[in-house]
């Protein structure tokens, strides 16, 4: 891909790195965890932590999100396997919301297959309520917050510019973290090796762009010493309110996410397709 002209800056920071892989994700999908397998690949050596969350939240202009990229988390010192001499790359882990009009930038910075994370979004949507009022914020946040319409737009957007992605869903890469993950490296061309599934734990590692104010949020990625399996209960649509529109809104996010686990992108672990009983909330897949 090209970098959108007069982004010098992205250019750059495009040269520095000999590969950039992107992951873009709605929250509450386990991106942290997942992304944290990357960590552990010997040729990745920084992350980068939801560089645009700024532009979203605080308003911030693009030199926001250079800085952050030129500033991204050293991995050295945290990962288990050895670095030396094999690679100086870079993972960014982004929102759809917080890209939003720049996510043709974001992935311009990439020639590597873009991954797409998704999860049941009554799990996924019901989590970031309950952390909303864990600290006292309103559990209803903005719709497009939940990330899926937009996320659904960026890998139309993908497609129809023929640029290539991968759709992972977290209960997959939770519960069969090594055949997703060989696939997945295989796609990006990585070596992988079932250690980059286990790692130490870093609870002071600064990931946060906003002063701290989501530190709540990673907490339980960054003590684990690996990826836990998912086996969760999916809340039933009732238990989410009317107000605002919230319930719909879910119903139109089950949609979407319906046609994204059937798409030909995704990763699967099983020739078949799980299947999901929407009215209950009952997952009855592998």
């Amino acid at each position: 891909m090209q970098i959108p002209a007069g982004q010098s800056d992205f250019a750059a920071i495009f040269e520095e790195y000999e590969d950039i892989y992107v992951i873009v994700s709605p929250p509450r999908c386990s991106s942290t965890a997942f992304a944290r397998v990357y960590w552990e690949q010997p040729s990745i050596l920084f992350y980068s932590h939801e560089p645009f969350e700024g532009t979203y939240f605080l308003g911030e202009d693009l030199p926001y999100v250079v800085d952050n990229l030129r500033n991204p988390l050293d991995l050295t010192r945290i990962k288990n396997l050895s670095s030396r001499g094999l690679g100086h790359s870079l993972v960014i882990k982004e929102m759809p919301y917080q890209a939003g009009e720049n996510f043709p930038l974001l992935i311009s910075l990439t020639k590597k297959p873009v991954v797409f994370l998704t999860r049941d979004p009554r799990q996924n949507i019901a989590s970031r309520m309950a952390k909303k009022k864990e600290v006292g914020d309103n559990p209803l946040f903005p719709h497009i917050e939940t990330g899926w319409e937009l996320i659904s737009a960026q890998i139309k957007y993908c497609k129809d510019n023929d640029i290539p992605y991968l759709i992972v869903d977290a209960r997959d890469f939770r519960n069969r973290p090594e055949l997703v993950f060989k696939q997945v490296f295989s796609k990006m061309e990585l070596p992988f090796d079932r250690k980059m599934l286990s790692w130490q734990a870093c609870p002071d590692a600064e990931i946060d762009n906003l002063n701290g104010q989501h530190d709540h949020l990673y907490q339980q990625v960054l003590s684990s010493t690996g990826i836990l399996p998912d086996r969760g209960s999916i809340p039933p649509i009732d238990s989410f309110p009317k107000e605002n529109g919230y319930r719909d809104h879910v119903r139109d996010c089950l949609r979407i996410y319906d046609r994204l686990l059937a798409s030909s992108a995704r990763i699967r672990i099983s020739s078949g397709r799980p299947r999901q009983s929407y009215r209950q909330g009952i997952y009855t897949g592998d």
